[in-house]
């Protein structure tokens, strides 16, 4: 791949969502700009790839010397493919990859969203200073990531931490546990919800207790699996943070483990671009 010799060379940035496309451009440790993208995650895997690179083109300069892209399902590492995006029905088994580092001859790192997201907080945000630490993303599914040691740890298949798939009452943590609880229950979206709470509306105010109680059963679940120092909630649901983590705290003295509860730390997160941070980070890490 082509390597500039220059004193700040930048990266591209991605976080692939369900519903949208965080860009930016990372450049000696910031994120110099960045913007949001509405994307359609049911087109077409062509009309996804151009999608991609029309957001890449908005932030490629003539000193990107690599890509980093966060996406929303497991990935070979090694290889930038990526496996059964839930939320992005065309890709089962897609070369990203290759793709992007045949249409823009630069390095392409790509990860789990998740996992960037992670180590962007262990590195830049509310995750900072803690060896062990679980960043847990409520967006438009569940997934988590883990610290262990001051280490990513991925899993074999880099399927580690994706929580949202597990059981749970009649259907799984993901319908409970993430945007999809409100538009389920209560047939709208959590941020009017939220709006709602916040104005006193016993039923908005009850849809966020009923949320803090699900959502610590997969707390209970990961807690079970890795003992963290902090949790570090992200996505779009850790904006209504304060409607629901009193009701996480309250079914959570009923784990089994008190003293696990005790040392336990449980904060929102505070940088808007944890995951495209991390991304750039790990992507450092993969060519060193």
């Amino acid at each position: 791949m082509t390597r500039f010799n220059m004193s700040f060379p930048s990266i591209v940035t991605l976080d692939i969502g369900g519903t949208k496309i965080n860009a930016g451009r990372y450049v000696n440790g910031l994120i110099e700009e960045s913007r949001s993208f509405e994307f359609r995650a049911s087109a077409s895997s062509k009309d996804i790839e151009d999608f991609i690179i029309h957001c890449i083109d908005t932030f490629f300069i003539q000193s990107t010397v690599g890509i980093a892209i966060g996406v929303p399902c497991i990935v070979d590492t090694q290889l930038g493919v990526v496996y059964d995006a839930v939320n992005i029905p065309a890709w089962k088994e897609f070369d990203l990859k290759g793709r992007l580092e045949s249409h823009y001859q630069v390095d392409v790192y790509v990860n789990n969203d998740v996992n960037c997201f992670t180590v962007g907080e262990h590195a830049f945000g509310a995750g900072k200073g803690y060896h062990d630490m679980v960043g847990l993303c409520l967006g438009t599914g569940v997934g988590s990531g883990f610290i262990i040691q001051n280490q990513l740890y991925q899993g074999h298949n880099c399927s580690a931490g994706e929580i949202g798939e597990v059981k749970y009452l009649n259907s799984s943590i993901d319908n409970y546990c993430s945007g999809q609880f409100f538009e389920w229950q209560y047939g709208t979206c959590g941020a009017v919800l939220a709006d709602q709470a916040r104005e006193g509306a016993s039923d908005a105010i009850d849809a966020f207790k009923q949320f803090g109680q699900h959502l610590a059963q997969a707390i209970s679940h990961l807690l079970l699996v890795i003992d963290p120092q902090v949790i570090v909630i992200g996505g779009s649901v850790s904006k209504s943070f304060e409607l629901y983590i009193e009701d996480v705290w309250k079914e959570l003295a009923k784990f089994p483990y008190q003293n696990v509860i005790n040392n336990l730390k449980i904060v929102p997160s505070t940088q808007s671009d944890s995951a495209l941070l991390g991304a750039a980070r790990l992507h450092l890490a993969s060519v060193r």
